[in-house]
């Protein structure tokens, strides 16, 4: 059993206003699971808004949280459902960090989408240990709160897609803060009408201050950064700039492996193969971010594929990067 110390720390590490960690538990090769008590014993009835603390019962389930480090972290949650003395009706009450029915945090939905600016769904749904359709979900959600939002202190803005079923031509566009990395706005048609329309609203106290405006050239995005923020500078989108790159790059790993697999000279054929076997994502992903082991990962890479080697160089070089 933890020490009061530990679930201190726990909390303290865990920094979601409003719960104690109260005990918790590491499973080898699943995660964290950290069981949580809600520190505000009242509730505020969502039909006459007055505060209750008569418990009905508890609902105790369980959500994905940010990890930590490379453990993955699950929180068991106690969403209440209370009785109020005014009405008198039963609901569950609101909790800031999860919405109801869903199983992951605000927090660990706000870092996947930051994510779907530079990958893609299918990419960061495997990454993060969730559905396709729960980022389609939390894509909806957070077109829903941007409604009617204006951004603060933009300068330089992305216009952006993100397909919600690949291959089916079904996107949403995303408009986004390219200096803080976040989405700030979202819609659900690709048309110019409709993005002009969306940036309008914004109003020009917010159009003005935009000095650089990014897009993926298509001309009816180019139209409308130029129409409603003619002082800002439209740039190449550098989201598919950098898609390109890494799919050359993956292109050559796929050449360099087939190439290797055709080798009659066995010893040299398992060496290759050996080298660069899965390597995909640790070739991908920004070396910065490499953990110990895909840092090493990489160095075998680098070992057997002289030409991966010089372009990864110039991937991490910075010309792509903002």
């Amino acid at each position: 059993m933890a020490s009061n110390p530990q679930l201190h720390l726990m909390t303290k590490l865990l920094n979601i206003e409003g719960v104690t960690v109260k005990s918790y538990q590491i499973i080898e090769n699943i995660g964290i699971t950290m069981y949580l008590d809600n520190n505000n014993k009242k509730a505020i009835c969502p039909d006459c808004g007055q505060k209750t603390d008569k418990l009905h019962q508890n609902h105790y389930y369980v959500v994905r949280d940010l990890p930590f480090g490379e453990q993955k972290v699950y929180l068991q949650v106690n969403r209440r459902q209370m009785r109020c003395e005014g009405c008198p009706k039963k609901f569950s009450e609101d909790l800031e960090f999860v919405k109801k029915t869903r199983t992951y945090t605000e927090r660990l939905k706000k870092k996947i989408l930051s994510e779907l600016l530079e990958s893609d769904i299918k990419n960061v749904a495997q990454r993060n240990g969730v559905s396709e359709q729960e980022i389609e979900t939390m894509l909806k959600e957070w077109g829903k709160e941007l409604a009617g939002q204006k951004p603060s202190g933009l300068k330089r803005l992305g216009i952006d897609e993100i397909a919600l079923v690949k291959g089916q031509k079904n996107y949403c566009v995303v408009l986004v803060d390219i200096d803080k990395k976040v989405i700030v706005g979202m819609l659900k048609n690709r048309t110019q009408v409709e993005v002009k329309k969306y940036l309008e609203a914004w109003g020009e106290e917010v159009l003005q201050q935009v000095e650089a405006c990014s897009i993926d050239m298509w001309k009816p995005y180019k139209n409308v950064s130029e129409y409603l923020m003619p002082q800002a500078e439209v740039v190449a989108d550098r989201f598919h700039v950098m898609k390109q790159v890494n799919e050359e790059l993956d292109g050559a790993r796929k050449k360099i492996k087939k190439a290797a697999e055709a080798l009659k000279n066995n010893s040299e054929k398992d060496r290759i193969i050996s080298g660069i076997k899965k390597s995909k994502y640790v070739l991908l992903k920004n070396e910065e971010d490499l953990t110990e082991i895909e840092k090493e990962q990489l160095e075998s890479v680098k070992k057997v594929a002289p030409t991966l080697q010089k372009m990864h160089q110039m991937k991490e070089a910075g010309l792509f990067h903002s």
